[in-house]
């Protein structure tokens, strides 16, 4: 019998509960790392491509050398205009990648208010 994809080291590589325990700067680096994993989360300018960026250590922007635009992790995402810390969205993405069915926002937001 084959083994189901869910339980594959990729989808066990990152828990629930390994995310919950993460400070803000490494939930950061975690996305980082799913958002530009041809660069191992090396940041990747949005609006040309250039992966040649620095990054601001007093407010967690990158400014891009080619087009000198700034931006952030969650810049061209759904994220980009977020209100809550990114921990809480990685653990809503973990959730919901774990549903074998998927899940319906509803059940998302009584899973995550609790």
């Amino acid at each position: 019998m084959s083994q189901h994809f869910l339980m594959s080291a990729a989808a066990r590589s990152v828990s629930l509960k390994q995310i919950a325990r993460m400070t803000d700067g490494e939930a950061r680096s975690l996305f980082r790392t799913i958002r530009w994993p041809e660069t191992n989360g090396a940041a990747v300018c949005p609006h040309c491509g250039c992966p040649k960026c620095y990054e601001y250590t007093t407010r967690n922007v990158f400014k891009c050398k080619a087009c000198r635009r700034q931006f952030s992790e969650t810049s061209g995402t759904l994220f980009a205009w977020r209100k809550l810390p990114i921990r809480d969205y990685l653990i809503a993405i973990v959730i919901f990648v774990n549903a074998v069915k998927g899940i319906s926002a509803l059940q998302l937001g009584r899973v995550s208010a609790g």
